[in-house]
């Protein structure tokens, strides 16, 4: 059972915020799953994308806003899509 006050702060959490932290939690977990599927590490991959293990970190617990270059370059690196479109999911 949730707590009332839980419940209020779902109720006053604007839908673009709810929105925002579903997809960023949705494409942390894929980073991460495609890390564990290579046996990457943090480090490994700040290592191959010549960033601090820090940043990586920023970028993997949601303290850091990624951008669409951003992501270009993870996938690119990570040789796996993070993001999948309506597009590419009808091919």
């Amino acid at each position: 059972m949730r707590s009332k006050v839980a419940e209020r702060i779902q109720n006053e959490t604007p839908p673009e915020v709810r929105i925002f932290v579903r997809q960023y939690t949705d494409i942390v977990l894929r980073i991460n799953q495609i890390l564990k599927a290579k046996g990457y590490t943090q480090k490994d991959l700040a290592e191959k994308m010549n960033k601090k293990p820090s940043e990586i970190n920023k970028w993997l617990k949601g303290s850091h806003n990624l951008t669409l270059k951003t992501l270009a370059k993870l996938e690119a690196e990570l040789g796996e899509p993070i993001i999948f479109t309506s597009k590419e999911q009808l091919v």
